[in-house]
């Protein structure tokens, strides 16, 4: 019977774009009631739209995945599968995914779900690790038991206090740098600089899983991961 791995599973997520946008215009929206100047109104408004626009990629059913990582832990496995055709991306996760663990950062609140919805969005069978809750980790849980515990923080701060490096940049960069990949496909069409943007991503991408990795090495040992 072949061994369960495990893998540091990091996705970067952007905004459906119109499909989104149209979505989150057409809700209803109202001021507070304490506004009375139409004007301030219709700013109030606007500004819950924005608001509104600036979480597509946060929510899975508003956004696509349009990058994922996966780093082994106690294993050399590291892959990223990314660009804009999210159903390539998910189907190539899935066949690299068999018996295993997956490990995050806040995964049980925004990865894990997230991908789950997308392979229902996309009509792709959901791997099946994705429905063992048992085999979903996160390394929040190596800090603080609870959420509320106090101990929940960011990656940069678990890799700073691991003595690992810097992170690239920040998760909220990856869909401005994606506007600009498709901003640069619709104008210059410049195939290097969008191939460098995209490698941006990646390398970001992979950043985050790799840091996760470290962290679940030091953490479990192999016999503690192939136990199960």
């Amino acid at each position: 019977m072949p061994r369960t791995k495990m893998y540091a599973l990091d996705i970067e997520t952007t905004s459906q774009g119109k499909r989104a946008k149209d979505y989150t215009d057409n809700k209803y929206y109202e001021a507070p009631k304490n506004i009375k100047d139409p004007e301030k109104i219709k700013a109030n408004i606007e500004g819950q739209k924005k608001k509104a626009a600036e979480g597509h990629a946060l929510k899975w059913y508003l956004g696509k995945v349009i990058s994922v990582a996966l780093v082994g832990v106690h294993n050399d496995t590291r892959k990223v599968f990314y660009g804009h055709d999210e159903k390539k991306i998910l189907t190539e996760l899935a066949n690299e995914l068999g018996m295993c663990k997956l490990i995050g950062k806040s995964s049980h609140t925004f990865d894990f779900p997230f991908l789950v919805g997308r392979y229902i969005a996309n009509k792709i069978p959901v791997p099946l690790v994705l429905k063992h809750r048992h085999h979903l980790l996160e390394i929040d849980t190596f800090f603080g038991w609870s959420m509320s515990s106090g101990q929940r923080g960011r990656l940069a701060e678990y890799a700073h206090g691991a003595g690992l490096d810097g992170k690239l940049m920040n998760g909220a960069d990856v869909p401005i740098l994606y506007n600009k990949i498709l901003m640069t496909e619709s104008t210059t069409g410049d195939i290097e600089e969008v191939n460098k943007m995209w490698k941006e991503i990646a390398d970001y991408n992979l950043d985050d899983a790799d840091k996760t990795a470290e962290i679940a090495e030091r953490y479990y040992t192999e016999e503690e991961i192939y136990a199960s």
